[in-house]
């Protein structure tokens, strides 16, 4: 066990006896330990899974979408900031929504309600679009991009990139 010589047996009249090597070691509480370290690990793992976002970032160092005469797709921008939100599309439609005001810590309230219907007013013109950029400003919160960004699936455009002002 121990992974030593075995101590000689037997007796000799001027011998010493050499000490014994094998040693007793609990593997126990290291086993525990382990199990529950990979119990843990699993569960971190699951919950990353859970909690991320399916986004794609555009910028400065993403290629720029290509753009060519088979694909008849409609490219819809939604900027929001300080005014509200600004959604335009590729057709030269333009709309804009207003704040609802700001809240008693001074954080701004977008009118999320307006938007989704806009939304699915747009998703209703053009079906077969399912892509959108949400561009931010600074200033925007990420509890509200993350708002946004849930509106823009639940109304069917579920490819959503996210990129900055």
């Amino acid at each position: 066990m121990g992974g030593g010589a075995m101590p000689e047996q037997g007796g000799g009249g001027g011998k010493r006896k050499k000490k014994a090597l094998d040693a007793v070691i609990n593997v126990v509480p290291a086993i525990d330990l382990l199990s529950c370290c990979i119990s843990f690990l699993l569960f971190t793992a699951v919950w990353t899974q859970i909690s991320r976002l399916q986004v794609q970032q555009l910028g400065t160092g993403a290629p720029e979408p290509q753009i060519t005469e088979q694909q008849k797709t409609l490219m819809v921008t939604l900027a929001m900031g300080e005014r509200g939100f600004n959604l335009s599309t590729s057709s030269g439609t333009t709309l804009d929504i207003p704040i609802l005001g700001r809240g008693s810590a001074g954080e701004l309230r977008f009118d999320l309600k307006l938007l989704g219907e806009k939304l699915k007013q747009l998703k209703g013109d053009y079906p077969d679009t399912s892509s959108i950029t949400v561009s931010a400003e600074d200033t925007v919160s990420y509890g509200d991009l993350v708002q946004v960004i849930d509106a823009c699936v639940g109304s069917g455009l579920p490819a959503v990139s996210v990129t900055g002002v």
